[in-house]
């Protein structure tokens, strides 16, 4: 760029603004890569050590036809530091890369690529969607990836269920959504007295969550249906019913019917715990709120003022909401099943 260029950009302020536009890019590039290298098996492949194109290609891009296209795909990733190409092969090279290679870190994996493969969409298709009158549709939401993704807010979820269920005697709960069953294990590991059902919408995400019970051990004391909590039939039978990161799946104006369907599971004096992210905070609390706001047969994030008083139209009692995550709109809503209702 000769000096006359420069001039003419500067004084119009486009090179400031194209220097703001391109600073943006980099961060973009790298959780798209990231994200694309945990889901097509890339980091995997390369947990282990160093491996050839060849070796890569096998997997990855078995028609040679597509080699130029992976090698530019794998080249980007060096170009942006998260991979190294060196004598032996391509390697893991980024910190980020490295400690989403590690399985103990699936959930982070999961978070990654949903923000970088729907949130994207998300934002910049939602717009043009209202325009034509149209919603999203929760077919189009990866019910698998969610719950995967889910499992980051799991420490939270831990410390509120610790501070809601009693460590001895006899307790059974009920997991309304129960995603991946690591709230159940938890509470039956803590209490060897529990006994716990599950209920998930999502009938593939619902015989992973039997499976896994199974490798647990915990078949006996931790079982799974697949439907429609609205639909169960049952009677006062339960001690807790739990319900987390999900009443934004239903709309605003049958919560109050749901809630009281909740509680009708509950024995006299039996508690309902509801985590959920409401309304305002950070950007990806935001975010949350327009996906649900935007699907259809779903509804915004609660208020907590507004959940706290649907709690007490639903005949619930000793109505408490209490922070779960630091600094963040993250609460546990917690009642009591009125014993004289």
């Amino acid at each position: 760029m000769n000096l006359r260029t420069a001039i003419s950009l500067s004084r119009r302020g486009r090179l400031r603004l194209l220097w703001k536009v391109t600073s943006l890019f980099d961060p973009f590039y790298r959780m798209s890569f990231v994200a694309s290298a945990a889901s097509s098996g890339l980091l995997a492949l390369l947990a282990g050590g160093p491996l050839p194109f060849d070796r890569l290609a096998a997997e990855l891009s078995p028609e040679p036809s597509g080699h130029d296209a992976l090698y530019a795909w794998l080249d980007l990733g060096v170009r942006l530091g998260e991979l190294e190409r060196g004598p032996a092969g391509y390697r893991i090279k980024g910190v980020l890369s490295r400690a989403l290679a590690e399985g103990e870190n699936d959930d982070v994996a999961a978070l990654v690529e949903e923000v970088a493969c729907f949130h994207q969409r998300l934002i910049v298709e939602t717009p043009r969607r209202l325009k034509r009158g149209e919603l999203w549709d929760a077919s189009e939401h990866d019910g698998r990836l969610i719950a995967r993704s889910s499992r980051v807010t799991e420490p939270f979820l831990f410390e509120v269920l610790d501070r809601t269920l009693p460590r001895s005697g006899p307790v059974r709960l009920l997991d309304v959504g129960c995603g991946s069953g690591t709230c159940m294990r938890h509470a039956a590991e803590r209490n060897p007295e529990l006994r716990a059902v599950g209920i998930e919408i999502e009938p593939a995400v619902a015989a992973v969550t039997r499976e896994a019970v199974r490798r647990w051990g915990m078949q006996h004391r931790i079982t799974v249906e697949a439907g429609d909590v609205r639909e169960r039939g049952g009677c006062a039978s339960f001690d807790v019913v739990t319900l987390h990161n999900a009443i934004h799946y239903f709309s605003l104006e049958e919560r109050v019917a749901l809630l009281r369907r909740l509680s009708s599971f509950l024995r006299p004096c039996g508690r309902l715990l509801i985590t959920t992210c409401c309304r305002g905070g950070s950007p990806g609390m935001r975010r949350l709120d327009l996906w649900s706001s935007s699907t259809a047969g779903f509804g915004p994030l609660p208020i907590k003022r507004q959940l706290v008083e649907q709690m007490g139209e639903a005949g619930l009692v000793d109505i408490e909401a209490r922070r779960a995550i630091p600094g963040e709109h993250y609460y546990a809503f917690t009642a009591t099943q009125d014993p004289f209702a």
